[in-house]
This record gives C-alpha cells, structure tokens and sequence, in this order.
C-alpha cells in the first residue's frame, strides 16, 4: 500500500464537502467558509531521518523550511497567511540553543511572509526531533483554487524551476556543499514559499487548478488528474531547469530529465489555464507552459522531442515506497 492509498483508506468516511466546508481532506488546505472570505488550514509533520538529517542542515534552516512548506500550500490554494501553530517534540539532551536557533527561522519567515505564531505544544521524544506546523490563512470569498477544476483542453503551466532540490540532496549525500553545488544545497535547505505568485494567478480568474510540488512535478500533477478525473500530455523539453543542473547531475551520474520530472521539494506551482483563456494568459504573464490537460483519465504521458513516450525509473517520493 503507497502512502496516498493508505490516507485514502483512513479519511473515506472523512466529507470532502459540508455546511461550512468548501473543501475538505484531499488538497492542499481545509476552504472553511467565513461570512466575509475563505479560512485555509494546512499542517505538515517533519521528522528526523525521514524529511531532514541533522547532518545536512542547520536548525535555523530547518525553522525556515518548516514553516516554509506549509505556507506553500496556502499558496497553492492562492491565500493569504496569517497565523501557525508549532508542535514540536524534542529527544532528551537535544540543545536547547540548537531550539532557539530553529524557532529564530520560523520566526525569520513569519515575518517576512507575514504569518504570526500563536500557540503550539512541546512533548518529549524517544525517536528524535518532530515538528508539526499548522498555518491558517484566508482566500477570498469562493476564490480559492482546488485541485479539481482541470477540464479538457485546459493548459498546463509551471512556476520556477524543477530538480534543483531533489539535486541539492544528493549533493549533501555526498558531502559536496560549496561552488556549484551551492545553490541547489541552498534550494532543498531553504525554499521559499510562492504566496504572491499564487494570490496573483487566483485573482487572474483563469486558472482552474493549482497544486504545490511537493513530491514531484508528475506526482503532483497527477493529484490534480485525480481530482479532476482527467488526464494529461507533457512535453519534457518544456520543463524548465535552473543553469548548471544538467552538468552537476551528469556528474553525479544522475538523470537531470528524471531529476526534473520526479524530485521533491521545488514548492513549486502547477496550475491549469481554462482552455478558453490561454491566449489572454499567455499574453500578460509569460509563464512556462509544459502541456496540456486530456479528458482521458487513463492518458498521463511525458512526451519527448519527437513525441515519443518518455519512460522514467520512478513517479515521484512516496512515504511508503
């Protein structure tokens, strides 16, 4: 069982829609419906040794990064944060300094994403250090974007560039942290959460899906084709990739395509264009478009130069795998 069939199966009786709730379990937030806007709640555990390694990153680092995913998903709903939470569970003589310079970077995010903190909870830990972060935040009224608007014919765009972190931790792996390995270390350790661009792209009115990427370009994509039960082509020359990928991945005897197309934690966004508003879209905001969406839930394909079905070794993180 992979990690997505496993909260399928634990939230099937969990309402995707109530009174009061515009979305429920399955997207990047909780859309709780208030009487002038939208309230947004996401929260994301980190754990030691399964999403960071004391050992690749510093504390203040793992403050900011955090914080910094979770505000992500606010951003993949086209919000705007406010407040967060901390859950954090500490092993027995884990410095104390160490902590303080972890809640110095969330602090150094909240502040420069605006987002206050407000409360959390401290426990103790046997199996080292945890943080769960809770973000709530506000859309306008009916404006959030969901992952299940996608329709035929619909464009698919991409913000940024993509690999660069999944690159950045094989870096680390390796012990190779200075130079031109540099950016893509700073690109896992540190993301950067893309609020403005997503507030932007909701109030556009034109996009009729969006997700974050958080476990991959293709995974993600494909959470927003089974949520909208469509399908999708992608062209892999379309996807964008920093300078100087290609030649740091070559030398680590990586592929920078699967690089590209199936690492994590680029935060990212993945959105769809209304098919009818693609030409109005492209003309205000050059944006890279990487395919298109196809009414044929079974049709998810990478397509190379020539049209070819590119074929790759994985389809993005899984927890379970």
């Amino acid at each position: 069982m992979n990690e997505f069939e496993l909260i399928d199966l634990l939230t099937k009786d969990a309402p995707r829609e109530a009174s009061g709730l515009r979305e429920g379990v399955g997207d990047d937030c909780a859309v709780i419906e208030g009487k002038d806007q939208d309230w947004l709640v996401t929260t994301d555990a980190l754990f030691e040794d399964v999403h960071f390694s004391l050992d690749h990153t510093t504390a203040r680092f793992l403050g900011r990064k955090s914080l910094s995913v979770n505000l992500s998903d606010i951003a993949a709903m086209g919000g705007e944060p406010l407040y967060y939470t901390v859950g954090l569970g500490v092993p027995k003589d884990f410095p104390v300094a160490h902590l303080e310079e972890l809640y110095g970077g969330l602090k150094e995010v909240g502040k420069e994403s605006g987002t206050l903190l407000i409360g959390g909870d401290t426990c103790a830990s046997r199996s080292g250090l945890v943080l769960s972060v809770t973000v709530v935040g506000r859309a306008e009224k009916g404006r959030a974007i969901s992952r299940r608007g996608a329709k035929d014919g619909d464009a698919v765009y991409v913000t940024g560039t993509f690999g660069d972190s999944a690159l950045g931790l094989e870096c680390l792996r390796r012990g190779k942290t200075g130079g031109k390995y540099a950016p893509f270390v700073l690109r896992h350790n540190d993301p950067k959460a893309k609020i403005g661009m997503g507030s932007w792209l909701a109030n556009t009115k034109m996009v009729s899906s969006m997700i974050d990427v958080s476990d991959g370009l293709l995974a993600d994509l494909s959470h927003i084709a089974d949520s909208s039960r469509a399908g999708f082509e992608i062209a892999a020359d379309s996807v964008p990739v920093s300078k100087g990928l290609a030649e740091v991945a070559r030398e680590l005897g990586l592929s920078a395509g699967e690089l590209a197309l199936t690492g994590g934690e680029d935060y990212e966004l993945i959105f769809t264009v209304k098919g009818d508003r693609i030409q109005d879209f492209s003309a205000v905001f050059p944006v890279m478009r990487i395919g298109t969406i196809v009414g044929n839930a079974g049709r998810r394909v990478v397509l190379d130069e020539k049209g070819g079905l590119v074929k790759l070794s994985k389809g993005g993180f899984d927890h379970f795998a």
